[in-house]
């Protein structure tokens, strides 16, 4: 979807609002489904990103099929790339001994398998105890969109795209 660059210069005040009250819920909601724990929540979204990156891009974007239909049937397994708390410390700046910490915390839960001494893979039970978490992110996101939209729409309809408010003496 290609976004109208001129709309969003002329509307950025009111999308920066409406982004910057979904980010807020948003992180609150992160806060609370990970014991007020950000860092964990960061360590475990960069080693699910990193795990699933090569099936996303060489398998769903071509597939008529869902991810979650792609994943129910295991057609991710062998895209799967596992990743290490070096790597996890580096791409996300947070020091490598507060990453292990968290992956230890993570695998405590049933978030994080490791294999070996040092390969690290998002578990199946993330998908599961954050089903009901993904959807409700995608209603809020969806949610802060539309308000856009419609307030990008009732201004085009009012005039030029932008409401002027008189001075009064």
């Amino acid at each position: 979807m290609k976004i109208d660059q001129q709309v969003l210069h002329a509307h950025r005040a009111e999308l920066a609002y409406l982004l910057n009250h979904y980010l807020t819920e948003h992180l609150v909601r992160v806060s609370r489904a990970f014991g007020g724990d950000l860092t964990a929540a960061v360590v475990l979204g960069t080693i699910a990103h990193h795990n699933l990156r090569r099936f996303h891009d060489e398998v769903v974007t071509k597939s008529a099929e869902s991810m979650h239909d792609l994943v129910q049937r295991g057609a991710h397994r062998e895209y799967l790339r596992p990743c290490n708390a070096m790597s996890v410390a580096s791409a996300t700046g947070v020091p490598r001994e507060t990453v292990r910490r968290k992956i230890a915390w993570l695998v405590a839960r049933g978030w994080v398998r490791r294999v070996g001494r040092d390969q690290l893979y998002i578990d199946e039970k993330v998908g599961a105890d954050f089903a009901q978490f993904s959807l409700g992110t995608i209603e809020l996101l969806s949610g802060m969109l539309a308000q856009f939209g419609a307030a990008v729409a009732r201004r085009a309809h009012a005039g030029d795209g932008r409401r002027r408010v008189a001075a009064s003496d």
